[in-house]
This record gives structure tokens, sequence and C-alpha cells, in this order.
């Protein structure tokens, strides 16, 4: 059953709503953490300010191919999907919600491994 989880420690820029759907992922906590020092990251590589909302959802492979496939026309897994809700010029204001994230846990798992890397990167 998936699970939904409102992100942030109030410090975080963004209202963030993690759905785990399928897959082998870390715990609730672990998720939120991991998310949430993504986020800033990213926020701070662009230096964006403001308030906006994203969503993500962590799935697997099968459900990630069937977007894919819907979407995109590739009949195949992949790491991750987005999908914007608006355009965001970079140095702009952030628009009201940002969109959704989805990562297929299977993909993210073994590219970490063929690039020697820890999931968590």
């Amino acid at each position: 059953m998936p699970e939904d989880i409102i992100s942030g420690d109030g410090n975080v820029p963004v209202d963030i709503d993690i759905s785990i759907e399928a897959g082998n992922w870390p715990d609730e906590a672990s998720l939120t953490r991991l998310v949430d020092r993504a986020v800033k990251a990213a926020f701070a590589e662009i230096g964006v300010a403001g308030r906006s909302e994203l969503s993500l959802v962590f799935s697997d492979d099968a459900h990630i191919q069937v977007l894919n496939a819907g979407w995109r026309g590739k009949d195949k897994p992949t790491n991750v999907l987005s999908f914007p809700a608006f355009p965001f010029a970079q140095g702009g204001p952030l628009p009201p919600m940002l969109g959704d994230i989805v990562l297929a846990a299977e993909t993210v798992a073994h590219e970490a491994v063929l690039e020697d890397k820890p999931v968590e990167n």
C-alpha cells in the first residue's frame, strides 16, 4: 500500500509529499532526511528563494516502465522521470507547484553499483 509522508524540518524551501508505492527503499525517516538534503543542495545550486511544493514517488521498475512507455514512448525502465507542473526559469520566482518526480528502486540501485556509489548519492 502506498505510504505518504510530508517531508521537512521547516528548513527546506519546498513542501515535499513523499509517496512510497513500491520497491525496496529505505525507511520513512531515512528517505525524508535524504530528500531534504537533496532539495536543499539543489536550491542552493540554482540560487532560488521562496516556497513551493514537490511530489516524490518512490516506485519500482515495473511502474516506471509503464510511465516511460506512456509519456516518452520508451518501453523500458529508467532511473527517474520528472513531470514539471509549471515552466520555471532559473533565477525567476518559484511556481506554486514544482511537479512530480518518480524514481525506480531497481534501476537506481543498479546504477549505483555500476558507478560504485551509495544509492543515497
